[in-house]
């Protein structure tokens, strides 16, 4: 699959996973992390964010400072203030000139976009939970762990987690 994007765009994955790879359950996320959740808004703030029809429909809103891009299989869906797409080669068209969008979830969308990813932002929740969506299979080795940043739970944070960034070898 070819990147339908311009030659200076990074696309990036970002998402939060357990141990056993949850992503969610019941449409939610399965932890509190509010740390998590403000390295979210500080790295997608002011970029077009990529998502599937389900993730917009749990989240309830466009969220603000962003460009939301909602991928759907369904030719009649309609969410005014987003861009709404059918494919991921059109989400990317979509995004224009933004030096760095964000693919943002959930796990067919992932899939989808794993192959045009360049850089994963994966908060690793370290624990292992019961869910209902996964993170799709990722091959590490084709990506180099460029830096780990590990963090003890505390009052806003359920459970130990570590943000890790890892780029396309």
């Amino acid at each position: 699959m070819k990147k339908p994007k311009n030659a200076n765009q990074k696309l990036t994955m970002i998402v939060a996973a357990s141990e056993n790879d949850v992503i969610g359950v019941d449409g939610d996320l399965p932890w509190r992390l509010s740390s998590d959740l403000k390295r979210f808004k500080k790295l997608t703030m002011g970029h077009h964010i990529i998502m599937g029809r389900k993730t917009y429909e749990s989240i309830g809103r466009l969220l603000p400072g962003r460009t939301t891009v909602i991928v759907t299989r369904q030719k009649s869906f309609d969410a005014p203030g987003a861009k709404v797409v059918h494919s991921i080669e059109s989400a990317l068209e979509a995004c224009g000139d933004d030096a760095n969008p964000f693919v943002i979830g959930g796990a067919a969308i992932y899939g989808l976009a794993t192959p045009l990813v360049d850089e994963i932002q994966l908060t690793r929740v370290h624990v292992e939970v019961q869910g209902d969506t996964y993170l799709p299979q990722i091959d590490w080795e084709q990506w180099e762990s460029v830096s780990c940043e590990r963090f003890k739970p505390d009052g806003k944070n359920d459970f130990a987690y570590s943000f890790e960034v890892h780029q396309r070898r």
